[in-house]
């Protein structure tokens, strides 16, 4: 009799067990489906980005060769570093419309294979087809950008204020905002230009342009100053200059050089 209720609890804990299993497996499928996406783009159809990163080129000075080494190396950082579904755009000043800049690149990360989940994903195939869908397009944006022409001006403050008016890159739409800025911080337009009046912020606040003010809601400013042989302006005073104008935008601000 013992023998037999002992196979029953047995059997009866082993049905409970192996039920568990099943549904703890389809809990993991389930939570685990990927959200519809956009076919061009990869980006989320529901517009929720989990990250946006945002890339501008300052291209009114002639890039040299030795500098297309250093910029892909922080572009690949910069989208191995978007989780899955994050945006990366790339955008360069316009002369001809200083607060309109001009959309190079945009679209969104399949996934690093650092990010790839074993259970379900092989991380090489992950690589390659983010190396093909994502990686590779950005690169050949990038360095087409890079091999343009020179511009006139360069309207940075402008095309930073249209930056924070994007619908996509306002807080609401991602929590984790990145701008990275690849210039040597010159700003040069009609609003304002640093080759007449210096990296005066005071004076730049007196001018319908410095009154043109957003709020960054504490997004990330990442400058990467291009190296020159001789630089128009002391960097310091460059520095000092987007630090107050940050600072004023409430945004995490840091000039690398």
């Amino acid at each position: 009799s013992r023998n037999r209720e002992k196979s029953k609890a047995f059997w009866l804990w082993s049905i409970v067990g192996m039920l568990g299993g099943v549904f703890s497996l389809f809990a993991v499928v389930a939570f685990n489906q990927p959200p519809p996406t956009d076919h061009v783009t990869a980006c989320r159809m529901d517009q929720k980005d989990p990250a946006h990163t945002i890339i501008l080129i300052d291209q009114s000075d002639p890039f040299q060769t030795n500098d297309y080494g250093w910029v892909d190396s922080l572009v690949d950082e910069e989208a191995r570093r978007l989780p899955k579904y994050g945006r990366l755009t790339v955008i360069t000043p316009n002369t001809a419309d200083p607060f309109e800049p001009q959309q190079i690149f945009s679209a969104c990360s399949t996934g690093a294979a650092r990010s790839a989940n074993p259970l379900f994903e092989n991380p090489r195939m992950v690589e390659d087809a983010w190396r093909d869908s994502f990686r590779n397009p950005l690169g050949v944006a990038v360095s087409t950008v890079m091999k343009d022409k020179t511009a006139p001006a360069s309207p940075l403050a402008e095309a930073l204020y249209s930056v924070f008016d994007r619908s996509d890159f306002r807080a609401e739409a991602s929590s984790k905002r990145r701008v990275v800025i690849i210039s040597d911080l010159m700003q040069n337009s009609k609003g304002f230009s640093f080759y007449k009046k210096g990296a005066d912020y005071s004076s730049f606040q007196k001018t319908r342009l410095g009154r043109f003010s957003f709020n960054a809601d504490g997004a990330e400013i990442i400058a990467r100053i291009v190296p020159r042989q001789q630089y128009d302006l002391p960097l310091e005073d460059l520095k000092l200059f987007w630090k107050s104008y940050f600072s004023d935008a409430n945004a995490d601000f840091l000039a690398l050089n």
